[in-house]
């Protein structure tokens, strides 16, 4: 029987992508016949460093077969290296640190990297005009290392960052989402109309609920269901439960469940399976190049006053 290690912070009041994670275990339970008939290790890692150690030990503990998380990089960037060691396959559906998969060779990620990521939102800000950019982050390692991949990839860039807002066309927050909101709040409060950007765990509608006027928002983050073809079966299912669609984190972790799956059924055993096989999974396709997800895809989440909220594909 396959024994699977599911890792991640499991409390709404850390993170409210608790909820989509965990919905995302169970539909993937029901879903995938692998999955399901698997034992399942669950372990609260709280997002951080501490968590994530003790979360790694308890799985080598318990021999699993694969894990699938860790979502915060912080409690995945201290277990890379120990899951590697141990030989067990580390699928992360929602940590970006680029990092991660250089430095663990059993790690796998579905979603894009943050260095993806700094490049998609730079390239769509100089498509926007917006070409001085002031950066600031909270102190997460996501945070800090998106910070960091911006400030790379606008070397090769024609945007300049800034470090005067006032010399700013638009603001740039790395950051968790809880940060982000008041980041957003307290901008606005003070007077703030510049354009500003968010990463990837601000995408969610707990962003902006409740405020009237929000100005021009920009989230580039990764698709939801409605966003790609080939979630549609999973998202019906996602809805029939829950009875709205499926959000980002769990159409990320429904990907890493089928990966999974899928994998579990290869003659060539997981790990090579991962390492060699194209997927097709409720994310589109997927394979890896060290590590990296070949086919992943990038969004555009938008706000405005004066506007329908809006998504779209990043090229």
């Amino acid at each position: 029987m396959m024994r699977l290690g599911i890792c991640a912070a499991l409390d709404v009041g850390t993170t409210l992508h608790a909820r989509s994670f965990l919905r995302g275990v169970y539909l993937s339970s029901h879903l995938f016949g692998n999955v399901r008939r698997a034992r399942h290790f669950y372990f609260n890692d709280d997002a951080n460093a501490d968590g994530g150690r003790a979360a790694a030990r308890s799985f080598i503990e318990a021999r699993v077969d694969a894990v699938i998380g860790h979502f915060a990089s912080e409690s995945a960037a201290a277990v890379v290296q120990t899951y590697a060691q141990a030989g067990i396959p580390l699928i992360l559906p929602a940590s970006t640190c680029a990092a991660l998969t250089e430095d663990g060779s059993t790690t796998f990620r579905v979603c894009a990297s943050d260095r993806v990521i700094a490049r998609r939102l730079l390239a769509f800000a100089e498509s926007q005009g917006l070409l001085r950019l002031a950066l600031s982050a909270d102190p997460s390692l996501h945070g800090q290392q998106q910070l960091r991949e911006l400030q790379a990839a606008a070397t090769l860039s024609t945007v300049e960052i800034v470090e005067d807002n006032r010399q700013a066309q638009a603001l740039v927050f790395c950051g968790r989402l809880k940060a982000s909101r008041q980041f957003l709040v307290d901008n606005r409060a003070g007077g703030c109309g510049l354009p500003l950007f968010f990463t990837d765990d601000a995408a969610s509608p707990a962003l902006v609920d409740g405020l009237e006027r929000t100005g021009t928002v920009y989230v580039v983050s990764f698709p939801i269901a409605s966003d790609l073809p080939e979630a549609q079966s999973v998202d019906l299912a996602y809805q029939r439960i829950y009875g709205e669609q499926a959000p980002v984190y769990a159409i990320e972790t429904l990907a890493a469940f089928s990966l999974v799956d899928l994998a579990m059924s290869q003659p060539r055993g997981l790990l090579d399976a991962l390492r060699f096989e194209q997927f097709s999974t409720p994310a589109g396709p997927i394979s890896f190049s060290n590590g990296e997800n070949d086919h992943a895809r990038v969004s555009l989440w938008v706000y405005a006053d004066e506007c329908a909220h809006e998504r779209r594909l990043l090229c």
